[in-house]
C-alpha cells in the first residue's frame, strides 16, 4: 500500500494512505474517543474524525483528555 506523510504533535509520521484519524490515534496508543482533534487548524469533533482519511501533508494536534483530580 501507498505511504503518505503526515504531521502530528508536531513529528513527522509516514503513515498507510487510507489510515482514519481514529486510526491513527489508536496506533499511538490513544482511546479516540478521549481526544480532541485538530486538523489543518480546524478542530473536528469525533463524529468527524472517526472516518476522515488522512491526506498526504495533513497537520493534526492530537490532546488525549484525561479526567480525575
Amino acid at each position: 500500500m501507498k505511504k503518505i506523510k503526515i504531521t502530528a504533535n508536531g513529528k513527522q509520521f509516514e503513515i498507510s494512505e487510507g489510515k482514519t484519524i481514529s486510526e491513527f490515534a489508536k496506533d499511538m496508543g490513544l482511546n479516540p474517543k478521549r481526544c480532541v482533534v485538530e486538523l489543518n487548524k480546524k478542530a473536528l469533533k469525533f463524529s468527524e474524525f472517526e472516518n476522515l482519511k488522512l491526506n498526504g501533508g495533513d497537520i493534526l494536534e492530537i490532546l488525549n483528555l484525561v479526567a480525575g483530580g
